[in-house]
């Protein structure tokens, strides 16, 4: 059963936000502007406050609620709402629940486990979230239990954090 209006919703914020982070130089090497980061920043608030009013209804927008770019959508909201934790653990609590009854993928709640994980001050589990580039090389937050950090990506779809590791390296072909 598809939820038209959450779907258009969820479409628009994602929509606005291409085109916000394209315009003000987000994933563009180098600095961005104080100014360039605000307008982010205002954008990523918005949306997680109207993502809020969206999970009133206690459910999350699944793919077969919304199709798979308004889901993506969602979690997108979910993960820039760094200021907002309430919301990521809202959302965490949602997805999770989604993906016990396999209505969403396991590797989304894991980057948005270790989104809140990082903005509450603990440690990751899967080593998603990447504190600074150095040399070339990723610097995650620190995660717990380090030997087994690649099991735990695999168990939920996420490659080798050595595999991840190598595209942030200048020497790639």
């Amino acid at each position: 059963m598809a939820d038209h209006g959450l779907k258009a919703d969820l479409l628009a914020m994602l929509a606005e936000q291409k085109s916000v982070l394209e315009r003000t130089g987000a994933g563009i090497p180098g600095p961005v502007s104080v100014e360039n980061k605000r307008e982010q920043r205002e954008m990523f608030v918005r949306h997680a406050d109207r993502l809020e009013e969206l999970l009133t209804d206690g459910r999350w927008p699944t793919v077969a609620r919304v199709g798979p770019d308004a889901s993506r959508a969602a979690w997108l909201i979910a993960q820039h709402a760094d200021t907002q934790v309430h919301l990521q653990r809202q959302a965490v609590r949602l997805l999770r629940a989604a993906v016990q009854n396999d209505e969403a993928p396991p590797r989304e709640l894991a980057f948005l486990e270790d989104r809140l994980a990082v903005n509450e001050g603990r440690f990751q589990v899967y080593g998603t979230q990447i504190a600074d580039v150095v040399e070339g090389r990723p610097v995650p937050w620190p995660s717990i239990d380090p030997d087994n950090l690649d099991q735990r990506r695999a168990e939920v779809g996420i490659e080798s954090f050595s595999a991840n590791a190598a595209r942030y390296s200048p020497d790639r072909a």
